[in-house]
């Protein structure tokens, strides 16, 4: 047994309370945690945190310690081993698997992309393949549940580069076992990311260079972590060690450019872009699509593959689902429905909508120049009530008017 008192801010999923935890109730002590508890979610954590529970002792043998890299990661035989109680160990495991399950299915449901993609009935397919083949690596499972516990963003982004990744490569016509290794490749990749602490990864601060440069290699983390875990496979592995590479040769680790960056890998680092700059995150409003579309074009063959950026854009349109756009009639609106056919005609949002009268020299290029009724508005399909409403003239940044498009999408 080794035993190790620390701070609750400390305490993680995976590991193991040695002691019983009672908290007062009415001048009466009440048990709130046994003892020899292994912690397995984040909600056994804050119920302590809201008890005021401030110290806790740990039995590093029978969990895992305060930290560790992910190549130090224990493995789960041992653990199970270590537990003493097979039936309590396959109980556990069958709770990862399940939050694993449901986390993901949560993530691509609550994001608008996802959830349009996963409609096709070939993504969701080989989506359930992915999600079988990491159930079945009951240590990759963990490393992934990890991840979602190290950095939350990085895990959801992680699943929703997966859904679009999968989706594309269907449409780029490669077969359904490289499409599969294409999609584990990407939904792995960030693997590494688990070797800093969370504390590194969360400064208020800021990296250091230094730091900057070790998490730079986390993609090699991530490749050594999967082949000490039976998964050696050269299209995963340039896929993981490739998505930050930039076609210029300015991106890490190894400064490939051009030609010499898998074209599977080009794909990924547009996809893995467009997510990162669209996604909304607590520091910040996602940036409209539009703009994150005409920046990629800006640096297509720069950054990126030009023939790849061209597909991107063709593939995910103009003005995709959420994009907030002003139509001709200068009315507002927010992009529920793609028209392939008629681009500037999609299914949309329609807001009651009342252009500004102000005095041309005090207004600023990017200040609103309408107000919106955010609690009046109609879906419209523009294909066909186009002579009325008029078509797309251009991209709104919805930002302007502290509007959250999703919010409205999850409402139709």
């Amino acid at each position: 047994m080794a035993l190790k008192k620390i701070d609750i801010r400390k305490l993680e999923v995976g590991m193991h309370i040695v002691d019983p935890i009672y908290i007062k109730v009415n001048n009466n002590s009440v048990l709130l945690m046994p003892d020899n508890t292994l912690i397995v979610s984040d909600a056994q954590i804050r119920r302590l945190i809201d008890a005021e529970v401030s110290i806790v002792t740990i039995d590093t043998d029978k969990g895992t310690d305060t930290f560790q890299t992910l190549l130090g990661q224990k493995k789960w035989d041992e653990v199970a081993q270590l537990s003493g109680d097979s039936s309590a160990a396959n109980l556990l495991l069958t709770r990862h698997i399940n939050s694993f399950v449901d986390s993901f299915t949560s993530i691509v449901t609550t994001s608008v992309t996802s959830r349009i993609l996963i409609g096709d009935d070939r993504v969701a397919r080989i989506l359930k393949e992915i999600l079988q083949s990491i159930q079945e690596n009951t240590d990759v499972l963990m490393a992934m549940i990890r991840l979602k516990s190290v950095n939350e963003y990085t895990y959801t982004h992680s699943v929703n580069v997966t859904v679009m990744g999968v989706a594309f490569a269907i449409k780029l016509g490669f077969n359904n076992t490289d499409i599969f290794r294409f999609g584990t490749g990407v939904l792995l990749a960030d693997l590494g990311m688990t070797s800093f602490s969370s504390s590194i990864l969360r400064r208020p601060s800021g990296l250091s260079k230094v730091e900057k440069e070790e998490i730079k290699k986390h993609p090699f983390h991530s490749v050594e972590f999967l082949k000490k875990n039976g998964i050696e496979d050269t299209l995963i592995e340039k896929i993981i060690v490739q998505h930050h590479e930039r076609y210029d040769g300015s991106g890490y680790p190894n400064g490939l450019k051009g030609e010499e960056i898998h074209s599977i890998s080009k794909l990924f680092a547009i996809i893995d872009v467009y997510l990162a700059m669209t996604s909304q995150r607590p520091q910040r409003a996602g940036i409209p699509p539009h703009l994150v579309l005409a920046d990629i074009l800006r640096n297509s063959g720069t950054l990126y593959d030009p023939k790849m950026s061209k597909f991107f854009i063709k593939f995910i349109g103009v003005f995709p689902e959420g994009n907030m756009v002003e139509l001709s009639t200068e009315r507002l609106a927010i992009v529920a429905s793609q028209n392939k056919k008629y681009p500037l005609r999609p299914v949309v949002i329609l807001f009651q909508t009342k252009k500004k009268i102000s005095v041309s020299t005090k207004m600023k290029d990017d200040d609103p120049k309408y107000t919106i009724n955010r609690g009046q508005w109609e879906l419209v399909d523009l294909a066909t009530e186009g002579a009325q409403y008029g078509k797309i003239k251009r991209g709104i940044d919805h930002r302007q008017y502290r509007l959250n498009p999703v919010s409205y999408l999850d409402q139709i």
